[in-house]
């Protein structure tokens, strides 16, 4: 007899297991495995999804939030000393600048449509 295949998680325990994963690294203060998580979720799940799931562990966790986003309470408070430029800027990131280069523009993307 043949043993039976294991069955494979439904969409919502995969979802939920993921979520538990992600607020035990934000526990930890692990940034690499909450970098990792978070962007597994924006594949799985698309952008919008992400707001709203960084809304839901804002309220869970605010502390291990606020550690993330670099804001935590016990870490004395810098001031900037100059603007940085940001990465999304294509001065700032040449390399970015040339990736998106072969991205269609609005224009072609609305005559592909």
């Amino acid at each position: 007899m043949t043993p039976r295949p294991v069955p494979t998680p439904s969409p919502q325990a995969r979802r939920q297991a993921h979520l538990g994963a992600l607020r035990e690294a934000l526990a930890q203060r692990d940034p690499l495995a909450v970098e990792r998580l978070l962007g597994q979720w924006v594949h799985r799940h698309g952008h919008p999804a992400l707001e709203a799931l960084l809304l839901d562990l804002q309220q869970a966790d605010s502390a291990a939030m606020a550690w993330w986003q670099g804001r935590d309470v016990e870490a004395p408070m810098v001031p900037a000393a100059a603007p940085q430029p940001s990465p999304a800027d294509p001065q700032a990131n040449p390399e970015l600048a040339r990736l998106r280069s072969w991205l269609p523009d609005r224009v072609e993307r609305r005559r592909a449509a």
